[in-house]
């Protein structure tokens, strides 16, 4: 799909003429700002994957646990930007507020589905055969 831009058009022997005409395609895509990502750019993974220390549990309690500090942090970071958006629209983008919805989103799901595992399981080893 190409869109042309007529920037004058004239009449050489009763026919028209386009002069200076430029063409460009609007389903390309245009890095121009910023935060838009680069080809040869690999995505910065730091805020999804967790720090060293936060890496190892001694056990399965400490690794619920962690998962479920983990989730409520970012439900608080994506309600924090939420306010911030109402009340002062300017300073938040709004990209970065529906990434931190969709992260906390994620995060309480996969919390919620390891806890149902974690139950249906815990019922089938007591349920008597």
């Amino acid at each position: 799909m190409k869109i042309f831009s007529y920037n004058g058009v004239q009449f050489p022997n009763a026919f028209p003429k386009v002069q200076k005409a430029e063409t460009w395609n609007p389903l390309q895509l245009r890095t121009l700002h910023d935060k838009h990502m680069k080809i040869s750019q690999k995505p910065v993974l730091q805020d999804i994957l967790p720090s060293q220390e936060d890496r190892m549990a001694t056990n399965f309690a400490e690794a619920l646990q962690q998962m479920l500090n983990n989730a409520e942090t970012l439900s608080t970071e994506a309600d924090e930007l939420t306010k911030k958006a109402v009340y002062d629209p300017d300073s938040v983008d709004t990209h970065e507020i529906m990434i931190a919805v969709q992260k906390a989103r994620f995060a309480i799901n996969l919390t919620k589905t390891i806890a149902e595992g974690i139950v249906r399981s815990y019922k089938e080893l007591i349920t008597p055969r």
